[in-house]
């Protein structure tokens, strides 16, 4: 009677252990999943924010040479910001082409051309 006893509290106990090892991975494989669907919406709203300036500045060309200008990793157009943490931007004008590199945040980095 007595061996049934301890035999059933030790299959208590290793089930008790064994369900707070699944728990505990549960939880930590749900945070890793979590953090990776923010890191997934961020990035998809730095490509919408650089698909919007693509569209900004091709629709305002060719003004824009001019009234576009970067300073302390923002992007202005005229006075009003354009773009927030630019990492490096870069802008050629050709002959009859504008060739503009922009990287965003160190994470998305874009070579756009426009025909003037």
């Amino acid at each position: 009677m007595r061996l049934t006893k301890a035999f059933s509290l030790f299959e208590l106990i290793l089930v008790i252990f064994i369900s707070s090892i699944t728990l505990i991975l549960t939880l930590k494989f749900i945070k890793e999943i979590n953090l990776t669907q923010i890191e997934n919406q961020n990035l998809a709203i730095l490509k919408t924010d650089m698909l919007s300036t693509k569209i900004i500045i091709e629709k305002n060309l060719p003004q824009i040479i001019n009234t576009l200008n970067y300073s302390n990793k923002t992007l202005y157009f005229g006075n009003a910001v354009l773009l927030d943490n630019v990492t490096k931007f870069n802008m050629q004008n050709g002959t009859n082409i504008l060739n503009i590199h922009i990287e965003l945040d160190n994470k998305i980095s874009q070579n756009w051309s426009f025909k003037l």
